[in-house]
């Protein structure tokens, strides 16, 4: 019987073509005519392959078919993550959006984590994304990383013309996609709106040194308190982690400062949460008494008491736009960088 040949020491192996065509009695090249529903083939010809088609189970390799097309309609998501484990809203929220915007586009998403070390051994981020690119199991790359990404670890995708998008940071270089937010500009209209609200004592809880986004918000804050001729005040300034304890921490510490400030400028929206925590435990009106303002404009924010300020990042748009970019890509368009603003809201 045909149906021996399907099991070996007692598992099922593949059907093929061949065998769907030695069981209706016809060629090879009839059954692929037949399913691929290509040629002039003959009703009772058709009726006897998908007969036999049912019978043994068979099913297309969806997969090697795209490889051969050279389409496979899916796109990797690679996000280097300091913490694996520790998604912030941020990256929920980034996720979903460019999650949304591929599939409007016909295309499936697929997602990799990859934390800080690999084999106990430092992650080499130029490897691991040459070889999600020659695998050929997807037709272009978004890539996410709390570290910055450097030309000479996306250069070999630039050189084979393989098609990526870096979400959220800047890479300078020929033929390298990217999508990032305005963070200084963000940072300097807060800054700005504490100036207009009469406040000179601003202080800053900084987001930790090593990442670029924080320095940027830092060096905003440095560059407008100067430039509306208000020194500078080191026991203004303290660093945090970009969580809402550290933010009570440092909140803790600038409750100390003589004189003590107006208004603080936290380098995220949890460590301003957190900042606001310890103000109102301290009896501090909030508005009144002391200004808070965030960045990056999560959920939260709306719902404290009182709500707080925050400076907004578009993460619709940033996942939308780099969606569309590595469509244009995938299709031969040409690199694009593009920096999208902020806006005060609250």
């Amino acid at each position: 019987m045909i149906f021996k040949s399907f099991y070996e020491r007692g598992k099922p192996v593949s059907v093929t073509i061949k065998d769907v065509a030695r069981l209706a009695g016809v060629s090879p090249a009839t059954v692929s005519l037949v399913l691929s529903n290509k040629g002039q083939i003959a009703e009772e010809t058709r009726r006897k392959v998908l007969e036999a088609a049912e019978k043994l189970g068979y099913r297309p390799n969806i997969i090697a078919r795209s490889l051969i097309k050279g389409k496979t309609n899916t796109v990797l998501l690679c996000a280097f993550i300091k913490e694996q484990g520790r998604f912030s809203a941020f990256y929920g929220e980034l996720i979903n959006s460019l999650l949304v915007a591929v599939s409007s586009q016909g295309y499936y998403l697929q997602m990799v984590i990859k934390g800080e070390f690999y084999n106990g051994h430092p992650l080499d981020k130029k490897e691991a994304l040459l070889s999600i690119a020659r695998n050929r199991l997807f037709e272009g790359l978004f890539i996410l990383s709390h570290w910055p990404v450097h030309y000479a670890e996306v250069s070999e995708l630039v050189r084979d013309g393989f098609p990526f998008v870096v979400v959220n940071q800047r890479v300078e270089g020929d033929g390298v996609s990217y999508v990032d937010i305005d963070h200084y500009g963000g940072a300097q209209e807060a800054v700005r709106y504490l100036i207009r609200q009469g406040h000179r004592a601003i202080a800053h809880i900084r987001g930790p040194r090593e990442h670029r986004h924080a320095e940027e918000r830092y060096r905003a804050y440095v560059d407008t308190l100067l430039e509306h001729g208000i020194p500078l005040q080191k026991e203004y300034i303290v660093e945090g982690n970009f969580r809402r304890l550290s933010g009570r921490v440092a909140m803790e510490r600038l409750l100390e400062a003589h004189p003590l400030p107006t208004a603080i400028f936290a380098g995220n929206d949890k460590m301003a949460i957190g900042a606001l925590q310890v103000a109102k435990e301290r009896g501090l009106r909030v508005h009144q008494d002391i200004t808070i303002v965030g960045f990056d404009g999560i959920e939260a924010v709306k719902y404290t008491d009182p709500p707080l300020p925050t400076v907004e990042q578009p993460l619709g748009e940033l996942g939308r736009v780099a969606a569309t970019i590595l469509m244009e890509r995938i299709k031969g368009g040409e690199a694009k960088q593009i920096i999208l603003p902020c806006r005060l809201v609250g």
